[in-house]
């Protein structure tokens, strides 16, 4: 049985040591800064206007075409007044114009492909923009050779919007923004794979600067070895739910006022019916996630930091240095990279069996069932036996890295084999 009071003080050492550190304190304010910038720089790109004006010749044999583009966009469409091709081709070679388009009667009547002559300028916006506004028109004008009223032109270009709402197993209705809640899961899952292994490489490095400064030595001659790695894994962990929590509190209000800040910098007349200055500004709506997906997300988060860096705890009591974990390294990462390779497939299909399963797995549950959750309504006795699932992996590594770690920190001189590992956990 270990000492509870020893291993008190190696979880507030751990602990203390750390959340002082410059990096950390960096690290927990840039990341609610860096979400914040990410929200609003929709709003900040669309109230920059361009300052760049390209204007685009219409040679209109129509008579037809141009006076409808004009309509749209004047300072970009202008005439050609009589110019030749030759002569709208050197005036784009001298930067006098930066393209021309050819309207021709055979053009309109059969429905082909109109050429953009451009000096390549404008970039993917400026060739869209034409091409949904030379579509409208040429659509338009066809419709009124062909006699259709207006009625029937109001018709055709309506396009009507697909919203989502889900029905609830108590039978009511509420928000549901499928895409929002898949993009969410899937950065989730990213974030959760980067922390395990960020916070997991924390333990290892700290295994290792002990060994090399033979610490170590000294601290086991009054702690248990076992007392000494479960400390450092809790007080490290204690670090990284400090910091989840955080951000996750910064990332609600941050959600929660983006919208009302957006209204600020648009005039309400502008917005169409029913319209928030949010939807202007094509900010993503995030009020279809609750705080129960932010509690999973800790949860999955401490879970699978526990069960790694017990792991990697033992990898760095079994080497002298960071550069000889490498080897060691590589059946630690391979469940993970397997569950980042599968999470495309379980993020577009959260309920088959396959996503069911590959979740539900200790070593792949920190990621794939993190995903699921905002996606899906994910059946509680799925998360629960997944949660119960990784407690007792995490208890079953500890105890495997506890016979690793006894004898690895004491060993100098070498690093360890695989086979010499699996002979300490056998002993």
């Amino acid at each position: 049985m270990f000492d509870l009071r020893k291993l008190f003080i190696i979880i507030k050492r751990e602990y203390l040591t750390r959340v002082r550190t410059k990096a950390f304190i960096i690290t927990t304010i840039l990341i609610p800064i860096g979400l914040l910038a990410v929200l609003a720089a929709p709003v900040l790109l669309q109230l920059m206007e361009s300052d760049t004006a390209y204007e685009i010749v219409i040679k209109d044999e129509t008579n037809q075409v141009y006076p409808r583009l004009a309509e749209i966009d004047s300072v970009r469409y202008v005439e050609s007044q009589g110019r030749s091709i030759e002569e709208l081709r050197t005036a784009i070679t001298k930067k006098e114009i930066e393209g021309y388009i050819v309207i021709t009667e055979e053009g309109i009547t059969s429905g082909e492909e109109f050429e953009l002559i451009y000096s390549g300028g404008g970039g993917i916006s400026l060739v869209g923009d034409i091409t949904d506004d030379i579509q409208s028109v040429i659509r338009e004008v066809r419709l009124e050779r062909a006699q259709a009223s207006k009625e029937i032109m109001a018709i055709l270009e309506t396009r009507p919007n697909l919203k989502t709402r889900k029905l609830t197993a108590e039978g009511e209705e509420e928000e549901s923004n499928t895409f929002v809640l898949f993009a969410f899961g899937y950065v989730m899952a990213f974030i959760i794979y980067a922390a395990i292994f960020g916070y997991g490489s924390y333990v290892m490095r700290s295994v290792v600067e002990e060994k090399t400064n033979r610490i170590v030595e000294i601290v086991v001659s009054s702690v248990k070895p076992f007392e000494l790695l479960l400390g450092k894994v809790l007080g490290i962990g204690a670090l990284g739910v400090t910091q989840f929590v955080i951000w996750v509190i910064a990332g609600a209000g941050i959600m929660a006022f983006i919208g009302p800040l957006a209204g600020m910098f648009i005039d309400p007349a502008s917005l169409e019916a029913g319209q928030t200055a949010a939807e202007a500004f094509n900010i993503p709506d995030f009020s279809a996630i609750g705080i129960d997906v932010g509690i999973y997300f800790i949860l999955f988060f401490l879970l699978g930091y526990l069960i790694y860096s017990a792991i990697l705890a033992a990898v760095g009591s079994a080497v002298d240095s960071e550069a000889d974990t490498q080897q060691l390294m590589i059946p630690v990462t391979i469940p993970v990279i397997l569950a980042i390779v599968m999470l495309p497939k379980v993020a577009t299909d959260p309920d088959s069996l396959f996503s069911v399963i590959s979740s539900i797995i200790p070593f792949f549950s920190p990621i794939l069932m993190i995903a699921r959750i905002p996606i899906t309504d994910v059946p509680f006795w799925e998360i629960g036996l997944s949660i119960l699932l990784m407690i007792g992996t995490f208890l079953g590594c500890l105890a495997l890295a506890a016979k690793i770690y006894k004898t690895g920190i004491l060993m100098y001189g070498k690093k360890a084999s695989f086979k010499e590992i699996a002979k300490w956990i056998r002993q």
